[in-house]
């Protein structure tokens, strides 16, 4: 029985988000438009995805297809068989600890924002995240609308203030996770300035929190945990003091360091006296 996904990860209604992608038009096998998924691609309904916990890709995608007379040519990928949706991302990142990702169809400037789970559906997405680079390939990021994620308050780099002006630094509170209470510090200058001197290159950075479910991934760092969004498509910058490691360089591209920590290892010495 077909679910709507969690209380704090719902399923939503994409169809006229994905229908909206003139570029993106096909005709279906009946006749009624379609979406064309990749170049050359898959051509399924605009409802894909759409408000239900579904196999979607079996249903609708031609390489689950289960045509009998090409049954015994090719095995029908795992992925196929795994029920998920397009959620509100806003709601899941901030209500619930189900892992979403950015559909990586659909390029940053294409009009076409949206993100899917498969845990709201008490399914995995590893199959298809196994995958997905063969199916889509890697897209160029582009567009002049970035959205940045803080991992945590640090004071002086990232911070809100609570209702009576003092800097709150709990991470875990709910003034992390309301984008209504404005970000200050260092940092948040930083990137200001940055869209000033890029002269019209970059239109606006808008900043929010990292996910509840990158934490559950990575409990002992929220700065992991904010990679872990980037690399799961959630926001294309994060923003904060990271180290570079190699774990981090694993998922995820950074840019030139800005700060330099200088760190020494002390030792006690043992003297052996004769």
């Amino acid at each position: 029985m077909a679910t709507s996904g969690k209380e704090g990860c719902p399923c939503i209604n994409t169809t006229n988000t994905l229908a909206s992608s003139s570029d993106r038009y096909c005709v279906l096998d009946n006749g009624d438009p379609g979406v064309q998924l990749t170049i050359d691609g898959s051509c399924v309904p605009p409802n894909y995805g759409s408000s239900s916990c579904l196999q979607h890709d079996l249903m609708y995608d031609p390489i689950c297809s289960m045509d009998t007379d090409h049954l015994g040519e090719s095995i029908i990928p795992a992925y196929c068989f795994r029920p998920w949706c397009y959620v509100d991302i806003v709601k899941c990142k901030k209500d619930s600890e189900e892992r979403a990702f950015r559909s990586s169809y659909f390029e940053v400037d294409s009009g076409v924002d949206v993100y899917y789970s498969y845990s709201t559906c008490n399914s995995t997405a590893e199959d298809w995240l196994t995958a997905e680079e063969g199916i889509v390939g890697s897209p160029p990021l582009g567009g002049v609308d970035i959205l940045g994620i803080v991992p945590a308050f640090m004071d002086p780099m990232m911070y809100k203030r609570d209702s009576d002006g003092k800097i709150v630094l709990d991470s875990s509170g709910p003034e992390f996770f309301n984008d209504s209470i404005p970000w200050e510090g260092v940092y948040i200058k930083y990137i200001r300035d940055i869209i000033r001197i890029s002269e019209g290159d970059i239109s606006s950075i808008n900043i929010t929190h990292r996910s509840r479910a990158s934490k559950l991934v990575h409990p002992t760092s929220s700065y992991t945990s904010a990679v872990q969004d980037l690399q799961d498509g959630l926001a294309d910058m994060a923003i904060g003091p990271f180290w570079v490691t190699g774990q981090r360089l694993k998922m995820t591209a950074f840019t030139l360091p800005i700060v330099y920590d200088k760190v020494s290892l002390m030792t006690t010495t043992s003297f052996i006296h004769n």
